[in-house]
């Protein structure tokens, strides 16, 4: 081809544009009302500091993995997949055995996972899994989705001594980060749990994955309180989320949610693809109580502020004496986790 004719063609050919401005992303006051309390909470306050994360969420596709026997709809998640994410099912061996025939959990929190990427300006790419009830599916659809992606998230509660299977696998994929919500269920000791092996900066655990507990829209400004049972009650909260669809006991399944969309920011946003013990660190450093952002948001108070600052401190030291049950000194603050980001 003649140079002539070689630059004629490459005029014709559309010019490379940023994704972010490929995509007509909402305008601050057109988000979701969820996600825009939600993001208020972690810090991201209004429009400036949202377009600040916009431009930095576009270096990397993030890969998100939900394990659970549930399953989640495609008919229900497609309308809510933004522009350059994708969803599919893995551990299915077709399309309308995989699609459930009710709403399901896993689904719903998929939602509100979705929501907040996409106010972000996030791609991400979502995998369902739904292993059958024995054990050892479950912790081989928790192996096969932390080869694949960079977070797993699971909303199922696991309990009794085949737990091991599934920590097991968890610890066999260092290189993707395993959400959980914190967990009480009826009496049992939570040292019998899944959520009892995530990581204790103090004692050890599985550097990998970490649980978390609501500050809940509908709360006083409370904690979830994990119980002193007994001497095998060792799960802790990692991390403390703002969740506007958490209602306390039994619904802390959302700051899992909230968490795995703050995770997916970083993945997103940081130059080089960070570990999971990186984007973990970079959440603890960043969380706090930050007043201005906590009562940027209706019902959110200084009254609330003050039940929050009580229930931190108790959760950090149990009076009158007991193992520390909170991991980072509190809320998240997704904003000020993504200041921290090398350039």
């Amino acid at each position: 081809m003649r140079l002539r004719t070689l630059f004629a063609v490459l005029l014709l050919l559309p010019l490379a544009v940023p994704v972010c401005a490929q995509r007509q992303l909402p305008a601050w006051d057109e988000l979701p009302k969820a996600a825009q309390w939600e993001l208020r909470m972690l810090g991201v306050t209004g429009p400036e500091r949202l377009a600040e994360l916009r431009e930095a969420a576009t270096k990397r596709v993030v890969t998100i993995a939900i394990v659970g026997q549930g399953g989640m709809s495609r008919t229900k998640i497609r309308p809510h997949l933004p522009p350059g994410s994708s969803f599919v099912y893995r551990s299915c061996p077709d399309y309308p055995n995989c699609e459930p025939e009710k709403p399901t959990h896993d689904s719903g929190q998929a939602l509100v996972i979705l929501d907040l990427t996409a106010a972000l300006g996030m791609r991400v790419r979502l995998a369902s899994y739904r292993p059958s009830a024995s054990w050892q599916s479950v912790a081989e659809d928790m192996a096969d989705a932390g080869k694949r992606c960079d977070i797993v998230v699971c909303f199922q509660s696991f309990w009794g001594d085949n737990v091991s299977m599934i920590t097991d696998a968890i610890a066999a994929s260092p290189d993707a980060l395993f959400v959980a919500p914190y967990a009480e269920y009826e009496k049992r000791p939570t040292g019998t749990s899944l959520q009892a092996a995530s990581t204790k900066p103090w004692d050890g655990g599985l550097p990998n994955f970490i649980t978390c507990a609501p500050l809940a829209r509908k709360s006083d400004g409370s904690i979830l309180q994990p119980a002193n049972r007994d001497a095998n009650d060792t799960e802790i909260i990692n991390f403390i989320a703002p969740s506007h669809h958490a209602s306390g006991r039994g619904g802390t399944c959302p700051a899992a949610a909230t968490t795995a969309a703050a995770a997916a920011l970083l993945y997103a946003a940081a130059p080089h693809r960070p570990t999971p013990a990186q984007v973990i660190d970079l959440l603890r450093q960043g969380a706090c109580v930050d007043t201005e952002a906590l009562t940027s948001a209706p019902p959110f108070t200084s009254e609330h502020i003050e039940k929050l600052e009580a229930s931190i401190a108790q959760l950090m030291q149990p009076q009158p004496q007991g193992p520390a049950k909170l991991d980072a000194k509190g809320v998240i603050s997704l904003y000020a986790s993504w200041q921290m980001l090398d350039d």
